[in-house]
């Protein structure tokens, strides 16, 4: 059995992930093309954490080098270019549109299923606030949680959310809601008719089409990683993705291969089908990474 070289193991994974090419060398990014590089990733991830730039921005700089973010922003926040947008995969991301479908499932577990914890704003004051909050949105249009007034003690930790807010997340999760801006870093709500372009497929995928689809975006992503990477990069456990997983492996979607460590023997990895002829090239020394 082929074993691929620690080299090329390493030149695979900066390829999936757009770190081959010095910042520079290539065209000025647009749209487009910042567009591609999250749809290559999967999704970026937004943090709130703001030294040089925020995190999300300094992603696509290091593989795109210098770019318009005002780019980046118009494909989450802007409906005429809208190709993005903010939403939960492994952690709060901006996600490719064409993905939201994927994401329905999960809403809709949040919103019916107890044991998720979110029904506990179902009670005698929740659902009536959720359902005022709802109707100002559809009346007044995208609000801020800082456009819902709150006359309560002062609140100190990050998650101790006044009830509009905590409304707000709730209906954003159960996907009645969409953010549909930033200002000054804080959300703006809309309904989600007006944020989610009419071309988007919104038919709900099976919790199994769900999982081979994400799973299959990892793979693609990572290039090449062991089972438990790929499951981690989707954002799920490991018990009920593992049958899913060893389906695709015999299905051929998903291919094993013999891959050397940094420390030890080698293990068992897996690359998407779709990859292993670039893997074949990296191997043969055809193609290098350019950092």
């Amino acid at each position: 059995m082929t074993v691929y070289p620690l080299s090329a193991v390493r030149t695979m994974a900066l390829y999936a992930q757009g770190l081959t090419t010095r910042n520079g060398v290539e065209a000025e990014p647009t749209r487009s093309s910042i567009c591609r590089m999250v749809e290559q990733l999967g999704c970026v991830q937004i943090d709130t954490l703001n030294l040089v730039r925020r995190s999300h921005y300094l992603v696509l700089w290091s593989r795109l080098g210098t770019y318009n973010p005002a780019d980046f922003d118009s494909l989450v926040y802007n409906n005429e270019h809208r190709q993005l947008f903010e939403g939960w995969q492994r952690i709060a991301s901006i996600i490719p549109i064409i993905d939201y479908r994927y994401q329905i499932p999960h809403q809709n577990r949040l919103k019916n299923d107890p044991s998720e914890g979110y029904t506990r704003l179902f009670d005698n004051e929740g659902l009536p606030l959720m359902n005022l909050v709802l109707e100002r949105i559809r009346k007044e249009g995208a609000l801020r949680a800082a456009d819902f007034e709150y006359q309560g003690p002062k609140r100190g930790s990050w998650w101790d959310w006044k009830p509009a807010k905590t409304a707000l997340e709730y209906l954003y999760a159960f996907g009645e809601l969409m953010i549909s801006d930033r200002v000054n870093f804080q959300r703006v709500y809309d309904l989600t008719e007006r944020v989610l372009p009419a071309w988007v497929d919104t038919t709900p995928p099976s919790m199994d089409q769900r999982d081979r689809y994400w799973l299959e975006q990892a793979a693609l992503a990572l290039g090449i990683a062991s089972p438990m990477q790929m499951i981690g990069y989707s954002y799920y456990k490991k018990g009920g993705l593992k049958p899913i997983l060893e389906g695709l492996v015999d299905e051929g979607v998903l291919v094993e291969v013999q891959a050397e460590q940094v420390d030890g023997p080698s293990q068992p990895m897996l690359v998407h089908r779709d990859k292993m002829g670039l893997l074949e090239q990296i191997t043969g020394g055809a193609m290098r990474a350019g950092r």
